[in-house]
């Protein structure tokens, strides 16, 4: 492959073993750096993959990733880090100071490419100011599959024309604030049912199927210039019956690269994942994905599931065990000068060389007002009335107005401990929805899913025209927010008064299908705050609701 000059002299001047080194972008615990020093200092890593559980807010972000960045100048060559983070919309980091917007199924609902654009911009201009110079979104995956339980609201949506547009105003937004930029999760996560963080999903779709689906809004991602692709741990036994996607030439070589044109770096979803983890020994998985064509192997959640003082011996052996198959020839030179070639270019191209100059001067900017505004637009446009049989929109609440939470209160918990990685808020849409009715005026009375036990549901609503029963749901890496105690309760208020509920769900509008007895139903497609609030300013402010459902709901 040809590479810029500065590149090309550069990689002649690395030793195999440091290649292979830039071919890791790795996690660790907390602040401390002392693990993950050595395999930047000795083994010259390519990057890190960074999350809230290692700084949660600016100040921490910035000190982080100077800390970082500095720790290269010890090498010889002293070649910056990626420093990616998870930052999508649906999922976020350094929460609450950062401005997530409502997250990517809500930007489908509003179908307002400007807003994606501006969103997408404010992410990298975000993350920049810090030194997080890689975002791992957009999420290109068509969400056609509703029992699907990783992507949901992390989707634009499951139609693939209005899924590429967004994508596509997404990685430009992105991409004029300078940062790097990842599709995933090719070949498309979005019609499944099992999480790869637990398991091997299957899709058993064919090629023709995938390239009219799935693979559409990829390649107008790749058209539009996003940096990196991030492969799934998926098996599309119609494509290749024995490799799952990041381990499969066929789907790498072949059809990422030679077929849609990709010239970027691949990388992996997380090889700590349980899809790879249970099925494959970590040294053969990271050998057979670069052989595959990935450039870039990630373990993002490495530190979590065991003792952390083999961590480092861990991952020396691992990385060890592809400079021996470099040395032995299973991974060829020509493959690692390719892979360590495209990623110190991207690096390059994206002005990261030298670390400290882009680093030293950073100033935090967040929570800045233009900010705001642009995500709480966002989300009010996204809101949806799919259903309105008795006409209870707009709500009079002349009277107190009720609300009810379907949620159980410690259903809650899981929001502020997943690892750092998901949406990481820890207060609740219901929470933010209630109070912004309180500074808006508005005279309320809360009931909770605990306060259900002692009242009966005839007594609370007898006197009200109408009512609010709020659902919620948060989409979890390797683990899932409790929805069926909420829907138990929202059948049981429709049978007795369906005609007069409203039902408003800060989440997708999957469950619709679910309550034929219930009149109103009005979806945020988020538990975002920005939705909490925006729908909050809508029922006071009696709005007319102008998004479009971009999933399909019977």
């Amino acid at each position: 492959m040809d590479f810029p000059s500065p590149i090309q002299l550069l990689l002649s001047s690395l030793t195999l073993e440091e290649k292979v080194g830039q071919l890791f972008l790795l996690a660790f615990a907390g602040h401390d750096l002392e693990p993950i020093e050595p395999l930047i200092v000795n083994y010259t890593i390519g990057g890190c993959y960074l999350s809230q559980d290692n700084a949660s807010n600016p100040i921490e972000a910035k000190d982080l990733t100077l800390s970082l960045q500095k720790l290269t100048q010890k090498t010889l060559h002293q070649i910056p880090l990626i420093l990616g983070v998870d930052h999508e919309g649906t999922w976020g980091v350094l929460v609450p100071f950062s401005t997530t917007g409502p997250g990517n199924l809500a930007l489908g609902a509003a179908e307002n490419l400007e807003l994606t654009y501006k969103i997408y911009n404010i992410f990298g201009k975000e993350m920049l100011s810090v030194g997080f110079n890689t975002i791992f979104a957009p999420c290109a995956d068509c969400n056609s599959n509703p029992q699907n339980v990783i992507i949901g609201m992390r989707s634009f949506g499951e139609n693939p024309e209005r899924v590429a547009q967004q994508v596509e105003s997404a990685v430009k937004g992105a991409n004029a604030s300078g940062i790097i930029t990842t599709l995933k999760h090719f070949p498309g996560h979005g019609d499944t049912t099992l999480d790869s963080h637990r398991n091997i999903p299957k899709v058993n779709k064919n090629l023709n199927q995938l390239e009219h689906e799935d693979l559409y809004p990829f390649q107008r991602g790749i058209d539009a210039g996003a940096d990196m692709v991030m492969t799934s741990h998926i098996l599309f036994p119609q494509i290749d019956p024995i490799n799952l996607a990041t381990l499969s030439p066929l789907i790498i070589r072949d059809l990422l690269r030679e077929k849609m044109g990709f010239n970027g770096v691949v990388l992996t979803d997380s090889m700590n994942m349980g899809a790879i983890k249970k099925n494959y020994p970590s040294d053969e998985a990271a050998i057979k994905a670069i052989q595959a064509g990935v450039d870039m192997i990630m373990l993002a959640e490495e530190h979590y599931d065991h003792d952390s003082t083999i961590y480092i011996e861990r991952h020396m052996n691992l990385i060890q065990s592809v400079i021996q198959a470099a040395k032995s020839g299973k991974i060829t030179r020509e493959r690692l000068d390719e892979a360590s070639g495209r990623i110190l270019t991207l690096k390059f191209n994206k002005g990261i060389f030298p670390a400290l100059s882009t680093t030293l001067n950073l100033k935090p900017q967040f929570g800045l007002s233009d900010y705001e505004s642009v995500a709480l637009e966002a989300a009010s446009s996204a809101i949806t009335i799919l259903r309105d049989r008795s006409q209870l929109w707009p709500i009079n609440f002349n009277q107190p107005l009720i609300l009810i939470n379907c949620v159980p209160r410690d259903a809650y918990a899981i929001l502020s401990h997943t690892r750092g990685i998901g949406p990481n808020q820890t207060e609740p849409a219901f929470d933010v929805f209630q109070k912004e009715l309180i500074r808006l005026g508005v005279n309320i009375k809360v009931y909770h899913y605990e306060n259900l036990k002692s009242v009966t549901i005839p007594e609370i609503i007898r006197s009200a025209h109408s009512f609010i029963a709020v659902t919620e749901d948060y989409p979890l890496p390797g683990t899932d927010f409790e929805t069926n105690l909420q829907k138990e309760l929202i059948k049981k208020l429709s049978v007795s008064s369906g005609e007069r509920m409203i039902v408003l769900a800060f989440r997708s509008p999957y469950e619709l299908s679910e309550y034929p007895l219930v009149s109103t139903y009005l979806c945020t497609y988020s538990s975002r705050p920005c939705s909490a609030q925006a729908a909050a300013q809508a029922v006071v402010m009696k709005k007319s609701l102008t998004g479009k459902a971009p999933i399909s709901v019977l």
